[in-house]
């Protein structure tokens, strides 16, 4: 009776000791938590290896307070980056208006010639112009980049959307004085997208290869592994690793001169279409030639 007893007593001393530390730890837990929560401190909770469930909980509990910092740290970068692009874009605003403002103003002076009329309106014309083409490419990748915004995907033949596409910006590479390399093979390569926006994709592009050329463009269409590779090359001055590396963001003009030369979205829009249709786009630049590369699921036949 008397080794029972003890061994009880030894049992419960043992239970009461690990019942102390347990409480401790939560204790712990509770103020580490507490002083992290009203300090907003970057710091994580800490414990002693006394109780593997514990243990378990407190790297739980850490991964959820990573989660938090990385989630505010997107908020501060989202932020940030409205703010960006509501200033960009009122600077891109405000150059046309205030052409359009002052043409306005010539056109009601009295002594001006017909033919200073004409050429006034046809400036207004023009400024007019590079405001709706600001608007709608803002309004387009607004639609594209919200979370409900959906393409209807289908097979599609990317040889004869590129050669449709090539054709229509004949006149561009004529104006620009550029001939392009241009390869796509002779067999078909049929690609998981939407019509429209592969059209777009690629008219995007092509537009900023004949914008920023210097003197040659390259186009060249090909399969790498399961991928149909649409690659568009030009040779580019002035260009840095940092220009490349934010040539996809919403604004960016890697010549700084934004004022009547596009309106800095026509990538960013290319972007958010090729992952709409689960593909994928970068670039990177070797020595004086600017590379696009946008890859697109392949189906076979």
């Amino acid at each position: 009776m008397v080794y029972i007893i003890l061994v009880l007593s030894i049992i419960l001393a043992f239970l009461s000791i690990h019942l102390f530390y347990i409480e401790k730890q939560v204790k712990s837990l509770i103020k580490q938590l507490t002083f992290i929560n009203e300090n907003k401190v970057d710091k994580k909770i800490s414990i002693g290896l006394l109780n593997k469930k514990i243990e378990t909980l407190a790297k739980n509990i850490n991964e959820i307070i990573e989660l938090k910092k990385q989630s505010e740290a997107d908020k501060v970068k989202l932020e940030n980056d409205l703010r960006q692009t509501i200033a960009n874009m009122s600077h891109d605003l405000r150059t046309p208006l205030t052409s359009i403002k002052g043409y306005i103003q010539l056109l009601k002076l009295n002594d001006i010639s017909e033919e200073e009329k004409k050429e006034y309106l046809d400036i207004t014309e023009q400024r007019t112009k590079v405001l709706e083409t600001l608007l709608n490419d803002f309004y387009e990748l607004s639609l594209i980049e919200s979370l409900d915004f959906e393409l209807n995907l289908e097979k599609l033949n990317i040889n004869k959307v590129l050669q449709e596409v090539l054709l229509g910006k004949y006149t561009d590479f004529a104006n620009k004085g550029v001939e392009p390399n241009i390869e796509i093979p002779k067999e078909n390569i049929y690609v998981i997208a939407e019509q429209k926006s592969l059209e777009r994709v690629i008219e995007n592009l092509l537009s900023n290869a004949v914008k920023y050329a210097k003197d040659n463009i390259n186009i060249c269409l090909k399969t790498e592994e399961n991928m149909a590779l649409l690659k568009v090359s030009n040779t580019a001055e002035n260009l840095t690793s940092q220009d490349v590396e934010n040539i996809f963001d919403r604004f960016y003009m890697a010549d700084k001169t934004r004022s009547g030369k596009g309106t800095g979205l026509g990538l960013a829009i290319a972007k958010g279409l090729v992952e709409k249709m689960h593909g994928n786009i970068n670039a990177d630049m070797n020595e004086d030639v600017f590379n696009v590369y946008c890859r697109f699921q392949i189906i076979k036949i």
